[in-house]
């Protein structure tokens, strides 16, 4: 099915079938104001979460780097507080038989087969005020379509932020998005082990800064 007609549907399911109210709709914004992610570290180095209304890129080479236990902890504390999280799945990896029903139904999953592709999708749901909070999943996205985006739709994407009021989290296997207003680097390393193992005993390491705090010439690491 064309991206069009899936993000046409999409706006449709959300105004017929879900409360405006659920959808995480913010207030006006204070500089302060930021997003949880359900990382207690991470947002203790970010002051409170990811910086809503901006860019946050998680950074996560390799494999086994834990940004899928990332995207999971998210979805479940987004879930926890009744709201809701779009995950545009740039190489349809999202595995849900990893998520617990509560959480999976507080998440609109779109699934993409190219970066262009979610790139687009990215692009119009960013132009709807009922969607508060994005993740972008681009690392397991070839790298050679990673090297075809250009800087401008970054600064593109952060007006359209500015102006709706979303809050986007983009995950990178190195760094790519210019502009962000934080950087999550994963220090995690996972094997196949760890795919048996409960998600609050895993050993998930993530440093975490914000642009204002780089900019200073100190640094908060998680």
């Amino acid at each position: 099915m064309p991206t069009d007609a899936k993000l046409i549907e999409l706006r449709q399911f959300l105004a017929e079938r879900l409360p405006r109210a659920r959808l995480g709709i913010a207030p006006a914004r204070t500089a302060s104001e930021t997003v949880p992610t359900g990382l207690e570290s991470v947002d203790r180095a970010l002051g409170g979460g990811l910086p809503r209304g901006a860019f946050t890129e998680l950074v996560a080479p390799g494999e086994g780097s834990g940004s899928a236990q990332f995207i999971h902890a998210l979805l479940r504390h987004t879930a926890s507080i009744g709201r809701f999280l779009t995950l545009v799945d740039g190489a349809d990896s999202l595995d849900i038989d990893a998520l617990e029903p509560e959480a999976l139904a507080h998440l609109l999953w779109i699934r993409c087969r190219s970066t262009a592709e979610a790139l687009r999708t990215t692009d119009l749901l960013l132009r709807d005020r009922n969607i508060a909070l994005v993740v972008l999943d681009l690392k397991l996205n070839p790298a050679h379509e990673l090297r075809r985006i250009q800087g401008t739709l970054w600064y593109r994407f952060g007006r359209l932020m500015e102006q709706q009021g979303g809050t986007v989290l983009v995950v990178t296997p190195q760094p790519l998005v210019s502009g962000a207003a934080a950087r999550i680097v994963s220090r995690t390393r996972l094997d196949i082990r760890d795919l048996e193992r409960r998600p609050d005993s895993l050993d998930l390491r993530f440093e975490a800064e914000r642009r204002r705090v780089q900019e200073s010439g100190i640094r908060r690491t998680a």
